[in-house]
């Protein structure tokens, strides 16, 4: 571990409670500041995002993320942790979700995040986040949970707006309403 790093972590080492949302926002902006520092924690994966450590303690837990080019998480919620997210290099993509009144999570909104830029969500929110830009484009961010996640919700297609999506095709294309291109 590099100096400033270190430092940064042996400071969280007298932590007696998880962080704020401010905390958390605060942390990661200074832990930004050594991107040198960080790359020694860079690590890739071709079939997934790479989640790699950099510290945890009771309190917090600090992870560099690597992504290729369409890696994403699935949809997912945070149980009972605060989850800061901080886009180092690339552009990171966050889709929130909410229940829509017939039970089925919609999404909200598909948000952009650009280098420098921060997200913040918590325990029962739900989201994706992804790295949905061209071939060859890597996404780099640094999350802060805090507590540590140690478990979460991963939503199952049947709960998203996708139910049943193949049947809906079938019943649209098969009603004489919708023409399907061969």
């Amino acid at each position: 571990m590099n100096q400033h790093i270190q430092r940064i972590c042996s400071s969280l080492q007298g932590l007696s409670a998880p962080l704020s949302d401010d905390a958390v926002r605060e942390l990661l902006q200074e832990l930004s500041e050594y991107e040198e520092e960080l790359r020694g924690y860079e690590r890739f994966e071709e079939k997934s995002y790479c989640r790699n450590r950099i510290y945890q303690n009771e309190f917090v837990d600090l992870l560099l993320l690597c992504w290729r080019s369409s890696q994403r998480t699935p949809i997912h919620n945070h149980a009972g942790s605060t989850c800061g997210v901080y886009v180092m290099r690339g552009e990171a993509c966050e889709i929130p979700f909410a229940p829509s009144p017939v039970g089925l999570l919609i999404p909200k909104a598909a948000i952009q995040l650009h280098v420098g830029d921060i997200t913040i969500s918590a325990d029962s929110d739900a989201h994706l986040v992804g790295n949905f830009a061209g071939p060859a484009q890597d996404l780099v961010t640094l999350h802060c949970y805090s507590p540590p996640l140690t478990s979460m919700r991963v939503f199952e297609e049947k709960d998203t707006f996708f139910a049943r999506y193949e049947e809906i095709i079938d019943a649209a294309s098969s009603s004489g309403c919708y023409h399907v291109e061969l």
